[in-house]
């Protein structure tokens, strides 16, 4: 491979999957806030035993787990895949450089990540509120109780802090993520830069993090807001996928050919329906370090793997995953504009038929792919051609069409 530029194919199709999935989970979330019946189901009153068996008890509907899970999930495999790429440049650069410029990639990140980001603060905090087509139930009844306090923590870039001491901002509420990507980010190439032993310095982060979390949960029972902020900081998913990179960087042949078996292949796919229906509650807490290894093995083969069973290099998908980013932040407020249109064509029912149902979610997923298409080419795109100015290695799309 050439390390000065750097193209994994099939990548974005997959950001493309692991949105829509979040899409998925957030129409049936909002679906509970304004009042229409759903599948929804919440985190408190979840199974106390493994899913499957409640719903073969009929305490569930077998749909309930898959859309309160599928948004989730699609945000721990952006934290895996966010670990392996950025790990993955790092060591590239280090490797062509002799060093990592930490300023250059604060920098590039900024370019890429905040102007969107306070784009979608501003609308969140200041328009939307006072657009009733945007009214989000409680969530917005709720939202000035708490709105110097939260603009606060979504100003220091801290919106996943603002989540768990308060709750979600109305539109905008899946921005949680961001933070915690942000904080990675501000971590992440120092430890790369400053430790030779990457991959024991990686297992050894992972490993604090799980430690803590784990004395957390056993002692830290009465104060919820804590265990919520560490539940959403799942900075292990992310060295996780560092683990990943490391091992293709290096190209850990043995470890590879494992990883690439037709039946690890299987397997890895086999196991999103087992986890999700069969993990009992118990384990819950962590069942994403699990979920992070299935989603591995699946970027490692769809990203390097040319016998990969996962083919999603097309037009269509590259596409779709270059503007994946505006997808995830725009989306939560289509759903509420779409379900508020809903409730206005079909004023008198609360449980929406099949076809109803099909017209919300392609009415959803189109006008997000619209508003995150224009918002690409007329926000976000000019500071992407600034980024350029500090790219020390060339990666993603710009690789794509500098290589053909």
């Amino acid at each position: 491979m050439d390390l000065s530029r750097i193209y994994f194919p099939g990548l974005n199709g997959l950001r493309f999957f692991a949105a829509t999935a979040v899409i998925f989970t957030h129409v049936e979330l909002m679906k509970k806030y304004l009042g229409f019946d759903h599948l929804w189901m919440d985190a408190g009153s979840r199974v106390s035993s493994f899913p499957a068996l409640h719903v073969l008890r009929g305490e569930i509907h077998w749909a309930q787990p898959l859309f309160a899970e599928a948004g989730p999930l699609g945000v721990i495999f952006f934290f895996v895949l966010s670990g392996f790429l950025i790990t993955f440049l790092l060591l590239a650069e280090r490797k062509l450089r002799g060093s990592i410029a930490t300023g250059a990639f604060y920098l590039r990140r900024i370019l890429r990540i905040w102007p969107l980001y306070f784009f979608v603060l501003v609308l969140g905090f200041f328009v939307l509120p006072h657009i009733p087509w945007f009214f989000a139930g409680e969530q917005t009844a709720r939202f000035h109780e708490h709105f110097s306090g939260s603009l606060l923590f979504y100003l220091l870039f801290l919106p996943n802090v603002a989540y768990a001491l308060y709750m979600a901002v109305p539109n905008i509420g899946q921005s949680w993520s961001i933070g915690v990507e942000e904080q990675f980010y501000l971590l992440w190439p120092l430890l790369i830069k400053y430790t030779r032993r990457t991959l024991a310095a990686i297992i050894g982060f992972a490993a604090v993090l799980v430690v803590l979390k784990a004395i957390a949960v056993a002692f830290a029972s009465d104060c919820p807001a804590l265990l919520k902020f560490l539940a959403m900081s799942k900075l292990e998913c992310m060295a996780l996928g560092g683990a990943g990179a490391w091992v293709l960087f290096h190209r850990r042949e043995r470890l590879l050919r494992v990883v690439h078996h037709p039946i690890t292949q299987g397997a890895a796919f086999a196991a999103l329906p087992l986890l999700l229906y069969f993990t009992p509650a118990f384990l819950q807490n962590g069942v994403h370090l699990l979920y992070s290894g299935v989603f591995l093995v699946i970027i490692l083969n769809v990203a390097a793997n040319p016998a990969s069973l996962l083919k999603l290099e097309n037009q269509t998908l590259n596409f779709l995953g270059r503007i994946s980013y505006g997808i995830y932040m725009y989306h939560l407020m289509v759903v509420v504009f779409v379900l508020q249109l809903a409730r206005r064509c079909w004023p008198a029912t609360d449980r929406l038929g099949p076809l109803q149902n099909l017209l919300v979610y392609a009415a959803t997923l189109l006008l997000t792919v619209v508003v995150s298409y224009l918002s690409y080419r007329y926000l976000e795109k000019w500071f992407i051609r600034r980024k350029k100015r500090v790219t020390r290695i060339i990666s993603g799309d710009e690789a794509q069409t500098h290589g053909a």
